[in-house]
């Protein structure tokens, strides 16, 4: 299985997947767009709310057991929104070593990532219990205990990209 990230308009990736089913039925059987969404609880007006939020923004997964031919590359082309594969059109390689890791380690978790299960240590480091960031704690570089956040780094296409997990401590239900 080879893995590929597609550039899409942001806040369209749902759309852009839909419309490879719609417009191009012979890529949607040929492979696999995956569009990968997080889910956060945010806190407005004092209530605390779950929000479901693209996990790589304005990005889409191409799962596929063939390379990207000039076929498929013309046939994205047409659909609206496309923008180009990372990191370029000329230059189409599939994800490798550890951007592929990270790519696998969220696609075991299915198309929705949900809360982690965390502690914090007598040192105040965070403990991962399980959950989406089970097993990339070297990628947490900020926690926020008051948003129930971890915000990580992950690298992929040669650009280093963070974004926010939810966490539900459990030793707060102590």
């Amino acid at each position: 299985m080879q893995y590929y990230i597609l550039q899409v308009a942001t806040g369209r990736e749902q759309i852009f997947v839909d419309n490879v089913k719609k417009l191009a039925p012979q890529l949607a059987q040929k492979h696999n767009f995956i569009y990968l969404t997080r889910e956060l609880t945010i806190r407005r007006q004092g209530k605390i709310l779950r929000e479901l939020q693209p996990m790589f923004p304005s990005y889409i997964i191409m799962q596929t057991t063939s390379e990207v031919d000039s076929f498929t590359l013309a046939a994205l082309k047409k659909i609206p929104d496309f923008y180009h594969f990372l990191n370029s059109n000329t230059d189409i390689v599939p994800l490798g070593d550890r951007d592929l890791q990270i790519i696998q380690h969220f696609l075991g978790l299915g198309p929705k990532i949900g809360q982690s299960l965390v502690r914090f240590d007598e040192n105040d480091r965070i403990v991962v219990i399980e959950g989406p960031l089970k097993g990339i704690e070297g990628s947490i570089i900020k926690v926020d205990k008051r948003k129930q956040r971890a915000k990580i780094r992950v690298d992929f296409g040669g650009t280093a990209h963070t974004m926010d997990l939810s966490f539900e401590d459990i030793s707060k239900k102590d």
